[in-house]
């Protein structure tokens, strides 16, 4: 049986990683994670960074943590029957086709207007009957601007030039740890800055 491999980053706190590196990971479970409950990873190394910068002064639990943000590089690989990729053809096809095979069970679904609640609560799921432990899937940001970007590239496509070209997330979610490889821990060298924004004169676009 082939596998997969890919690299994810995972930011947290310094006073958490004793924890972490002997006990694992305890994600917090939500209605609406992005890819149903799991610990989560980025590809890119950045994005941890700003990820757990940001909450550590924005979540009022997380303000409350003294310690620093540290980033852990995660190693994973997994058998491909068990790799949900969601950023090619054949893995949203074979996704739809998932939904579909089950889809009188799905209806029963607590599902809402809100797309991640939906996504999450399928994709939950659909983990129990296909037995998935690493999904990953590429997020577009096409209603706002996020606040490590520099543009707000909604504003742009409305009131200078069509584009539609928008910052973009990979996010990777595992079920079970044991698909962890090896775990490295990497210090930022200073806190996570926001870039300066790029501003365009909109009014006399």
């Amino acid at each position: 049986m082939s596998s997969r491999n890919v690299v994810g980053y995972h930011g947290t706190f310094e006073e958490h990683l004793d924890s972490i590196l002997s006990d694992g990971f305890k994600p917090e479970k939500r209605k609406n994670h992005w890819l149903g409950q799991g610990t989560y990873f980025y590809t890119d190394k950045k994005l941890a960074h700003w990820w757990i910068s940001k909450n550590s002064q924005t979540d009022p639990l997380k303000q409350k943590i003294k310690s620093n943000p540290v980033i852990i590089k995660a190693n994973i690989e997994e058998k491909a029957d068990k790799f949900l990729d969601l950023d090619s053809p054949e893995g949203v096809d074979y996704f739809y086709e998932c939904i579909k095979n089950y889809s009188s069970a799905i209806k029963k679904l607590y599902l809402t207007d809100n797309e991640d609640i939906n996504r999450c609560a399928i994709i939950d799921f659909l983990t129990r009957v296909y037995k998935w432990n690493v999904i990953i899937m590429t997020f577009e940001k096409n209603t706002h601007k996020p606040s490590y970007g520099k543009i707000d590239t909604i504003t742009f496509d409305s009131k200078v030039i069509p584009l539609n070209v928008h910052y973009k997330e990979t996010q990777v979610c595992i079920k079970d740890e044991k698909c962890i490889k090896s775990k490295e821990i990497e210090y930022p060298t200073k806190e996570y800055s926001y870039p300066k924004k790029i501003r365009f004169d909109y009014a006399n676009n």
